[in-house]
């Protein structure tokens, strides 16, 4: 295997705003371990991996990131967006193996000098960086190289590409919205743009959960609807046919509600809708609000809809909507969590839908199509032009 260049390139933010207005391409010195200092997050020796990023997948957080954070808040040299990636261990870093072992997390997969070591080069990966890790150290995917520490990493399955496994977080996102839900066998659930890149791994882990007892619709545009019922939806709503999907909604399934409802983009107004639709004591589980544009003063609406969402009273006869509102919160996913969803890839329980693929210089071009909100599936970048789009 050959050692890292000494410069390569990666993408980064110069300033607040659009990511084609703020995103820069510069060459800049390649990480290199230990990292030094340690951060905050991993204050502590512990395994890190250098990894030569094959795949990164956008995801509209890091449009509202690039939007909201003003570059002061910024301490990092080198600020490189996005959470996703997949790519190849070029180098590894281990403590000292006498020192003493921690568990950060009870249940957790210990971490420290005393830890087994988990990675060795030359080993195909898939990462998560939370957003802890990755905005104080300017760390992201969009980079030939990225340095990480190895906890937020997981070995990529044989049998799954270095495309798809870059897709993690929509489809931990996906997770844990079925797990919170509580959906079970047997149940009818309602997902909510059913063809995007959570709404697909939803469609895909509801199927598995309720079984062919349980009903799946998915809400969804027309032109994709054969592709969100061949990964397991029995109906599709296409809501361009609808003046108001909520009275559509309220109409059609009063006489057969759902058990939960799963709403991976945010629309407060068929949450408001709801009761027609979901069962007495049925989890309307939500990513959160969609703001109307990705700019300050929508977001801090769309956070306080959400605030009044959790704390309003559930009984309508005070003002509240009268079904529980829950939020999906997957900045910090555990290992564990990462572990089960390459699994279920593993599997081929799920798959991933890929929109598009774009070249790692047209970084810029793959944001404005996430910016539209109609991507049907992941919005892939190939970093390393030789790695092709099935290459396991």
């Amino acid at each position: 295997m050959q050692h890292p260049p000494p410069t390569s390139r990666a993408w980064t933010i110069t300033g607040r705003g659009l990511p084609p207005s703020v995103l820069d391409l510069i060459e800049r010195p390649t990480p290199t371990l230990p990292p030094h200092p340690l951060p905050s997050d991993v204050p502590q020796p512990e395994e890190w991996i250098l990894i030569r990023i094959a795949y990164a997948s956008l995801n509209p957080g890091a449009i509202f990131q690039m939007t909201l954070i003003p570059q002061r808040f910024r301490k990092a040299p080198f600020n490189v967006p996005e959470m996703d990636l997949s790519g190849t261990v070029v180098d590894v870093w281990h403590p000292d193996p006498t020192g003493p072992l921690k568990n950060e997390t009870e249940g957790e997969t210990p971490f420290g000098p005393g830890a087994p070591q988990r990675f060795n080069k030359g080993d195909g990966v898939c990462a998560m960086l939370p957003a802890s890790h990755l905005l104080p150290t300017g760390t992201g995917a969009l980079a030939e190289y990225a340095a990480i520490p190895a906890r937020y990493a997981v070995p990529k399955p044989a049998n799954v590409s270095f495309a798809d496994s870059a897709a993690l977080l929509a489809a931990l996102t996906a997770h844990r919205m079925v797990v919170e839900s509580g959906a079970k066998a047997g149940d009818s659930v309602l997902v909510i743009a059913a063809s995007g890149g959570i709404g697909t791994m939803a469609v895909q882990m509801l199927r598995h959960v309720v079984g062919h007892l349980g009903r799946v619709v998915g809400v969804c545009s027309g032109k994709n609807s054969d592709m969100v019922k061949s990964l397991g939806a029995d109906e599709i709503v296409d809501y361009t046919l609808h003046k108001s999907l909520p009275r559509f909604l309220a109409r059609t399934y009063e006489k057969t509600p759902f058990n939960a409802v799963l709403d991976t983009l945010g629309f407060q107004d068929v949450y408001k809708a709801s009761p027609a639709f979901l069962v007495e004591g049925g989890i309307y589980e939500s990513v959160g609000i969609k703001p109307p544009t990705f700019w300050f003063p929508d977001f801090v609406r769309a956070v306080w809809t959400m605030k009044l969402n959790e704390w309003w009273p559930m009984s309508p006869w005070l003002g509240g909507v009268g079904r529980k509102w829950g939020a999906c919160n997957m900045m910090s996913p555990s290992l564990a969590e990462r572990e089960a969803v390459v699994g279920l890839m593993e599997r081929g329980v799920i798959r991933v839908v890929r929109d598009s693929v774009w070249e790692f210089e047209q970084a810029r071009e793959a944001y404005d199509k996430l910016a539209g909100r109609h991507a049907a599936g992941k919005v892939l970048v190939r970093v390393d032009p030789n790695v092709s789009e099935d290459a396991c």
